[in-house]
């Protein structure tokens, strides 16, 4: 049985957002108000959305063309990520482990909608909280820092067993639990927690809703160009000198080699351009 954690409560901001993008056609206005009322989240939400990876033509100056331009949608899953960092940050990590958070987010929005392959907003949700249970370990396990230097580059499928041998739950099943505990998309939740069998649930996704699959594999190919500008995703099984998992992602993603290499060098510029991630 997974050991109970303490997890942060999803916060009051989140909530009336949450509320008010239930309905088919979201009071706009009421929802510029609401994120104004934060002079923090205006700032760095502003931040991100002129960020040069989404390559916009003009600067966004406002909250309101935010919405305008990138729809309710997009700038609420921003509005998640900005609030998830604001809750989790009071754990000491590097600042580098959210930049890369970040980075895998957005590339997982990117090729997602560059190739039409699945909602590029849940794609963005899932990259946000994939590594969330890392913090939630953290801020509940005092010798959990000393495991992750010790352990940190093995891949996710053995961390898993490790963790939930050392300490009776790991960090897919924390960031599931936080996925489910802040009201998120279920699919995005069970995406996160299967992480560490990606590549058998490619192979085999049995009775798993069928966009699982799908997140998985786009959020491997994330990782493996966010690495390639950080270094800071060391797991072996990141597809990292393994062709064969490479192309099998890509074939079931239904991406060619040369489309994938000609995309990831396209963000990797965007990314060597980006002084927010």
């Amino acid at each position: 049985m997974s050991k109970a954690l303490i997890i942060p409560p999803r916060p009051s901001l989140l909530i009336e957002l949450q509320g008010l993008l239930q309905v088919q056609e979201p009071d706009i206005k009421h929802l510029i108000k609401v994120i104004k009322q934060d002079v923090a989240l205006y700032t760095i939400l502003l931040s991100v959305v002129n960020s040069p990876i989404y390559r916009r033509a003009n600067a966004i100056a406002s909250i309101e063309q935010a919405v305008i331009i990138l729809g309710a949608e997009k700038v609420s899953n921003l509005i998640e990520a900005v609030l998830l960092r604001s809750q989790l940050e009071q754990v000491n990590l590097f600042e580098e482990f959210w930049s890369s958070t970040t980075e895998v987010a957005t590339i997982c929005s990117v090729i997602a909608e560059q190739f039409i392959i699945i909602n590029p907003e849940l794609a963005y949700k899932v990259g946000m909280l994939h590594a969330t249970g890392v913090p939630v370990m953290l801020n509940n396990i005092p010798d959990y820092k000393d495991f992750i230097h010790q352990h940190g580059t093995l891949n996710s499928k053995d961390l898993c067993y490790l963790e939930r041998e050392a300490f009776s739950t790991d960090r897919y099943q924390q960031g599931y639990k936080l996925a489910q505990l802040w009201n998120m998309s279920e699919v995005a939740a069970l995406t996160v927690r299967y992480q560490p069998i990606t590549m058998d649930v490619l192979k085999d996704p049995k009775h798993l809703p069928i966009e699982i699959p799908t997140l998985l594999a786009l959020l491997k190919l994330a990782k493996v160009i966010s690495n390639e500008y950080r270094q800071y995703w060391r797991q072996s099984e990141e597809l990292q000198g393994s062709q064969t998992q490479l192309r099998y992602v890509l074939e079931y993603l239904h991406i060619s080699q040369d489309d994938f290499y000609d995309i990831r060098e396209q963000l990797s510029q965007r990314l060597l351009q980006n002084t927010e991630f």
